[in-house]
């Protein structure tokens, strides 16, 4: 029986088995890349979307991103928090941001002698 070609055959499979795993983690690092830019996107819409809820849709879509969802409540005097998820290159990633406008503090003040309870802030304009 004549064996000399079997050797190029199996060089043949080696080399298509390791083409395919090259091909397989370009896959898996694009699909990583664009995880990250999602979540990156994100990150800058739930700080923008904190204070001014009405700028996420246009920093996510100057950032190439979709708004799929935004949130923003009030949990104090002068703490916005926010919860946003976005869409970028088939990938959806979620951020929340915490703000705090500058002189929010100005506004406190104890009321009745309770340690503890601050009187509510007026509201101010942002920006």
């Amino acid at each position: 029986m004549d064996e000399r070609g079997s050797i190029s055959l199996v060089g043949v499979g080696i080399l298509a088995v390791i083409g395919m795993a090259v091909v397989l983690l370009g896959q898996l690092g694009a699909e990583t890349v664009h995880r990250a830019r999602a979540a990156a996107v994100a990150d800058v819409v739930a700080l923008a979307a904190a204070a001014d809820p009405h700028a996420a849709p246009r920093v996510a879509a100057a950032n190439r991103a979709t708004l799929v969802s935004a949130r923003r409540e009030v949990f104090e005097p002068g703490l916005f928090q926010t919860e946003v998820t976005v869409r970028r290159d088939g990938s959806v990633a979620t951020a929340r941001a915490e703000f705090r406008p500058r002189g929010w503090w100005q506004c406190q003040s104890l009321s009745a002698g309770d340690p503890v309870h601050f009187a509510a802030c007026p509201q101010t304009p942002v920006g």
